[in-house]
């Protein structure tokens, strides 16, 4: 049971953490050329934040979003260190399974976007 929570090396969480930021750059990108060439967000909540503020504002709050998730990373990592229980290792194995989850399904809408584009053209 021991081995189903080992916690990722630093080097590998910091892969992901960037492979997540640069998931979330891939979806505001493709939202904007999207955006410029007549789609419409179908996202109820994105859509009512790029009215507020633009994709500037989407951008701002994705990227708090992956400094969140870094943050929750390292400062789990560092309670599973010094508190090798289960509880501990679990939420970290969690988050970490949540991060890799995060940028697949961030990838995929990017991809998504991209489909879009190319029927509008």
């Amino acid at each position: 049971m021991q081995a189903r929570f080992k916690a990722p090396s630093s080097r590998l969480l910091a892969i992901w953490i960037l492979l997540l930021a640069g998931a979330q750059l891939a979806d505001v990108i493709t939202t904007g050329v999207d955006m410029a060439y007549g789609g419409v967000e179908a996202n109820r909540l994105v859509a009512s934040l790029l009215s507020l503020g633009g994709l500037g504002l989407v951008f701002f709050l994705k990227l708090i979003l992956v400094l969140a998730m870094a943050l929750a990373c390292i400062v789990l990592k560092r309670y599973a260190e010094s508190h090798p229980t289960l509880h501990a290792r679990a939420a970290h194995a969690f988050v970490w399974r949540a991060i890799q989850l995060s940028v697949l399904g961030l990838v995929m809408v990017a991809v998504h976007n991209t489909a879009v584009l190319a029927q509008m053209s």
